[in-house]
């Protein structure tokens, strides 16, 4: 369950669906998960729905859950987020690292249950991502993606504006060289 509190223009990729519908990644969205998960998660299973997980709309408009395999989106809900802004794109790629946790095993609706009260930021000191929790795994993978995908430029931006949660001031080269230590192995 993840929370975003900035109100994003939405560009290309805007939500023209009511809220309430569902629908399966689009080709983009596959195309742009394979760059991180290569072929770990099973795509063609994957709905976004565009509605609250929980009953009578309890799930809190600015919150994304991903608690079965699928993604729920509120006001975040996009029709194809890899037509959308770094700040969206980022959004998909940390919801859908939940999605790979799940299919690795790992039980995301009990650890899910407290991610409002667990912390996002991460260093990055040497550990593997599996030694990290699921709410930091999820927040470097996204990151990570963000940095190969948009430039140092946009990742030092969306850094700034609290999206990424990286802790402690290093230089672009230490960075990257850090991100490849930890993500070593991954996707596995």
């Amino acid at each position: 369950m993840t929370g975003y509190g900035r109100n994003q223009d939405a560009g290309a990729g805007k939500n023209q669906r009511e809220e309430g519908s569902l629908r399966l990644l689009t080709p983009g969205e596959i195309a742009l998960a394979r760059l991180v998960f290569r072929l770990t998660i099973p795509y063609e299973k994957v709905w976004i729905h565009h509605d609250s997980f929980l009953p009578f709309g309890l799930q809190n408009k600015q919150t994304a859950m991903p608690p079965d395999g699928k993604i729920y989106f509120r006001e975040h809900y996009r029709d194809d987020y890899s037509l959308s802004v770094p700040f969206y794109q980022h959004m998909f790629i940390h919801e859908m690292a939940h999605v790979w946790q799940r299919e690795k095993g790992m039980n995301v609706i009990g650890r899910g249950m407290f991610s409002w009260a667990v912390n996002y930021r991460y260093v990055l000191d040497g550990r593997l991502l599996s030694e990290y929790p699921m709410e930091q795994q999820a927040q470097i993978i996204a990151d990570h993606f963000t940095l190969q995908a948009e430039g140092y430029g946009t990742w030092c931006d969306m850094r700034r504006d609290g999206d990424i949660t990286l802790d402690g001031n290093m230089s672009e080269y230490v960075i990257r060289s850090l991100y490849t230590s930890t993500l070593r192995g991954f996707p596995w």
